[in-house]
Order: structure tokens, then C-alpha cells, then sequence
């Protein structure tokens, strides 16, 4: 049986001061940009895209209103981290291993 599937990890995470909403906000702790990639037993192959989310108090991600993404985009983004290549990285090194 082959395990496959999506998955994500956080890339940033972002207070509400840091958007520029300085009241406190109940149930929200953080936003958090999570990278999305595709995996084959758990191992990240390649990236499929990347999301704000908001992580709330019982530690759930739940998605963000249209209105504040243009000040979460605003933020500055890191670049696509080599986690999400990891299993392309794993094939290239095996090929390289054994030939």
C-alpha cells in the first residue's frame, strides 16, 4: 500500500501588531503562512502552493478573510525552503549513489 497525500508546514508566523491591528483580538493567537506539498510516506516531494491561515486559541488552522490579505502579503516572504524537495532530493542523491 502506498501512502500519499498533502501536508503542510509553517513557513512565518505573524502577530496582530505586526499587520497593524493593535487591539487583541479573542480566540487568535498568530497567522501563520503555511507551505503546502505533496508527500509519499510522510516524505515531501515538491511544493503545491502556500496559505495564510490563522491558528486560534483550541489550535486549529482556519483561513483568513479576504480583507486582511493584502496586509499579510505585504509582509516579507521567504523563499521556497529545500523541506518541501526533500524526497526529489532523496531520489537525486540515490540515483547519484548508485550509478
Amino acid at each position: 500500500m502506498i501512502i500519499y497525500g498533502r501536508n503542510s508546514y509553517r513557513v512565518r508566523s505573524a502577530q496582530l501588531a505586526e499587520i497593524g491591528i493593535n487591539e487583541q483580538i479573542p480566540g487568535i493567537v498568530q497567522f501563520e503562512l503555511r507551505q503546502n506539498y505533496a508527500h509519499i510516506y510522510w516524505i515531501p516531494l515538491f511544493p503545491l502552493g502556500s496559505q495564510w491561515c490563522i491558528r486560534k486559541t483550541d489550535n486549529k488552522l482556519y483561513e483568513v478573510n479576504d480583507s486582511l490579505l493584502p496586509a499579510l502579503n505585504a509582509l516579507p516572504r521567504p523563499k521556497n525552503g529545500w523541506i518541501a524537495f526533500t524526497g526529489l532530493i532523496l531520489i537525486a542523491a540515490a540515483l547519484l549513489w548508485f550509478s
